[in-house]
């Protein structure tokens, strides 16, 4: 898991609220509806977002909250049985039979392979 952690920006909840630009209650409502999901730090235990989970959007009126495809993809894990933690460490690390990170996967559009390889790993 400590690989992740230094691999990626995390953000505290009230960071990645002004990085969006929306209060600190959308992110916890983002993360009570598991559009997002955080961890404790191994280093101060406030719980943290990776900050590429995260959609700022360019310009006023573009978008700007959780990457869409993620919240399907945490609930089938979720619901397979995985924890925050697990969840979090695949869809950040490489995954063999996706070639790239679960995360990238789905930001270049495969979420149906993805949603797969999820599936099958919550049997």
């Amino acid at each position: 898991m400590s690989e992740i952690w230094k691999e990626y920006n995390w953000l505290t909840i009230n960071e990645a609220a002004a990085y969006l630009g929306v209060e600190a209650k959308v992110i916890r409502s983002w993360l009570k509806d598991v559009s997002l999901l955080a961890l404790p730090s191994p280093e101060d235990g406030k719980l943290r977002i990776p900050q590429v989970f995260l959609v700022a959007g360019e310009s006023e009126g573009d978008y700007r909250g959780p990457l869409e495809v993620l919240r399907g993809t945490l609930i089938l894990l979720r619901d397979g049985g995985f924890s925050d933690a697990e969840a979090m460490n695949w869809v950040l690390s490489e995954d063999e039979s996706l070639g790239d990170t679960p995360l990238n996967a789905l930001r270049a559009g495969r979420k149906k392979a993805v949603r797969r390889v999820a599936g099958a790993l919550a049997l």
